[in-house]
């Protein structure tokens, strides 16, 4: 046999070894990947996002679809400028929260109402009065705050 011949099947042997080796290796990947437990916050504000996101679909859907009227494309408009405008003010008062101190916190607006949690283990009642005072102070008396503290 020649060299060429010789150095092909050397080559060819230890990819196949190599590629059964590979094969029957046992799969550790499940047991080395875990799932990071997502915290209470985080929970109320993947649910929030996945709310408003769904809001803004069905009208994007609405403006979409050819049948659609005049009206009801301007209501679709509408209503994704006011889902999208409450969406940035939830941001602002997030990061004014996170400004004073309290860095676990999730605010939702529904209704002119402003719903505030926050995670602080011994909370009182002059920290729910800070926060309200600088919710109030930030967009004024149109709404209503309630806060609400828990402990992870």
């Amino acid at each position: 046999m020649n060299k060429q011949a010789v150095t092909f099947l050397s080559l060819f042997s230890l990819i196949l070894v190599l590629s059964i080796y590979y094969i029957m290796l046992p799969n550790n990947s499940k047991s080395v990947s875990t799932k990071k437990e997502l915290t209470t916050i985080e929970k109320l504000q993947t649910s929030l996002d996945k709310k408003r996101d769904e809001i803004i679909s069905k009208n994007n859907e609405i403006i979409a679809k050819e049948s659609s009227t005049s009206d009801s494309i301007s209501k679709a408009l509408e209503t994704i400028s006011e889902t999208k405008e409450i969406k940035d003010k939830e941001k602002e008062i997030l990061s004014k929260i996170k400004e004073v101190g309290y860095n676990d916190a999730y605010v939702e607006i529904a209704d002119k109402i402003i719903k505030v949690t926050v995670v602080k283990k011994d909370a009182v009642q002059s920290d729910a009065n800070k926060i309200i005072k600088m919710i109030l102070k930030y967009l004024g008396d149109d709404y209503q705050v309630e806060v609400k503290f828990i402990s992870e």
